[in-house]
Order: structure tokens, then sequence, then C-alpha cells
């Protein structure tokens, strides 16, 4: 021990006799350093637990939409228009694929032909998706959906009209 903390101890009760003012405790606090980093923390996260609780209840109510939007008997009457009609466009595809293959020239246009239905048909459910209208937009999708069919069937009975005709010959050529 050095003379000065020896002469503190000894003297002490001596030393005490002034009280220091009550006041003097919340300057010295504010004046730390560590008081204002505190402060900032708790601040930092508060905001993120507000941030936190915000995407997951916006997370919670999107769950809930889905799930209404899963039971609405509008919903399920689309996907049962969409299986049934889908359904019926493959089997007229599956029945057109060997004609198709001899004829490269109604492939290419049949299928531009259904890529710009395809993008209609994706339009309309895009509609349905933002809840214009339900009924007249399930109205356009099976209009877009008879279409492909119709152009199909035109185009598997054209082809099959081009085998099932006379040979060509140069007389009967056009």
């Amino acid at each position: 021990m050095d003379e000065l903390e020896k002469h503190i101890r000894d003297h002490r009760e001596e030393m005490d006799i002034h009280e220091p003012d009550p006041s003097l405790w919340n300057r010295i606090e504010q004046g730390l350093p560590g008081r204002e980093r505190r402060l900032r923390e708790l601040m930092w996260r508060a905001a993120v637990a507000v941030i936190i609780a915000g995407t997951a209840m916006l997370a919670v109510f999107s769950v809930i939409r889905l799930q209404e939007r899963v039971n609405d008997p509008q919903v399920a009457e689309v996907r049962e228009t969409y299986y049934y009609y889908d359904s019926q466009i493959k089997m007229l595809f599956e029945e057109a694929e060997p004609l198709l293959t001899a004829n490269p020239e109604i492939d290419t246009e049949l299928r531009l032909g259904m890529d710009v239905l395809d993008s209609l048909s994706a339009e309309i459910i895009k509609d349905l998706n933002d809840n214009i209208a339900s009924s007249e937009v399930l109205e356009a999708l099976i209009g877009n959906y008879r279409l492909r069919i119709e152009l199909l069937e035109d185009m598997l009975q054209l082809m099959k009209e081009n085998d099932e005709g006379p040979e060509k010959t140069p007389e009967n050529e056009l």
C-alpha cells in the first residue's frame, strides 16, 4: 500500500463530514457513455422485434387468405374447368401427334396459335387471382379453352382429310 491510501483509510471518518447532493449521481449517470449505447441497442432490438412480428403477422394472414381461396367455390370451379379442358387438349394432341410429325409446317403453325391462346389464358388467370369479376373471367377462360380445342380439332380434321385423300399426281396437284 502506498502512503496516500494508508492515510485515507486511517482518516476516513474525519473526511466524511459532507453528504453529496442527491442530483449529483443523475448528472454523473447521464455523462456515462455506456448508458447511451444501451439505449440505442434497446431501440434497435425493439425495432427488430416489431419488424419480425409484422412479418410473422403478414405471413399468417397470407396463409389464412390462401386457405380461404382454396376453399372458395369459384376457385374449385376454375380448378375443375382447368383439369377438364386440359385433359381434352392433351387427348387431342396425342391423337394429332403422328400427323403433326409428318407435317412440320402445320405443327409449327398450330404451336404458334396455341402459344397465343396460352398467353391469353395466363392473362385471364391473372385476372382471376385479382378477383376481377370472377364469373365473367371464368367464362372467358372457358371460351379460351374452347378455342384451343376447336383449333386442334380443325387441324386434326384437315390433316386426316389430307392423309385420306387421293394420291397426289401431277394432274390433281395445285
